[in-house]
């Protein structure tokens, strides 16, 4: 269900009025961008057309209230109970990530992400050999490499059991079939948002001045004030 401009309510647990608070309220989405992610050159890059902070959603202690009782429905409509929750080290995803490991009785442990948001190496927290984990991210902009395939590797090499991935918000991208089709049964989106992206060399002879994808999240935070 479309429930703003850019923005689909895909959780059929969430309810719709709620949902459409938070969109209009944390006004996360913001189009006709040209970003850089992630932001540094030490590896593969994509530029995202738009962008979607989740990071402005959390900021209201409601609505997260309202996101974690969601993600936790669907657990346990799935009978999912992850004895860890597997999560990038940023400081907005970390807020979201006790809360929810709170609710359903599982550890957090999280993957290092670099200010540039790309995964490092080091995983901070205890993850037992064999634990059951759900992976989890707050967006996936890049329409679910990091909820569908770099955090479960992570957490498989780490010895983990990957039994489900979250996201509350998915960009838009090929990786949307792949990343459904590879957690058909065990995949939580709150939101499927109009975040596209392309490679550097495709940028269209049109498109914005590049920028650092902090750029516009930081612009996003800032309407909140």
């Amino acid at each position: 269900m479309r429930i703003a401009p850019g923005v689909t309510l895909v959780s059929p647990t969430l309810d719709v009025e709620r949902a459409r608070r938070i969109i209009k309220e944390a006004d996360p989405f913001s189009a006709r961008q040209h970003l850089a992610y992630p932001s540094d050159h030490d590896g593969p890059q994509v530029h995202l057309d738009a962008y979607f902070s989740t990071e402005a959603i959390v900021q209201f202690q409601g609505f997260a209230s309202w996101l974690v009782e969601d993600v936790a429905v669907w657990m346990t409509a799935k009978a999912l109970r992850p004895q860890c929750i597997f999560a990038p080290g940023t400081d907005a995803v970390r807020v979201f990530v006790e809360r929810l490991s709170r609710a359903v009785d599982a550890t957090p442990v999280y993957l290092e992400t670099k200010p540039s948001g790309r995964f490092g190496d080091t995983i901070e927290g205890s993850l037992p050999v064999g634990a059951s984990v759900l992976t989890f991210n707050l967006t996936s902009v890049t329409g679910g490499r990091c909820i569908g395939f770099r955090l479960p590797e992570a957490a498989t090499h780490a010895g983990g059991h990957v039994i489900g991935t979250a996201a509350i918000a998915l960009g838009t991208s090929p990786l949307n079939e792949e990343l459904r089709s590879r957690f058909s049964d065990n995949l939580y989106i709150a939101f499927h948002v109009a975040v596209t992206n392309h490679n550097p060399d495709a940028c269209p002879a049109n498109a914005p001045r590049l920028r650092p994808w902090q750029e516009a999240n930081a612009e996003i935070i800032a309407r909140l004030v």
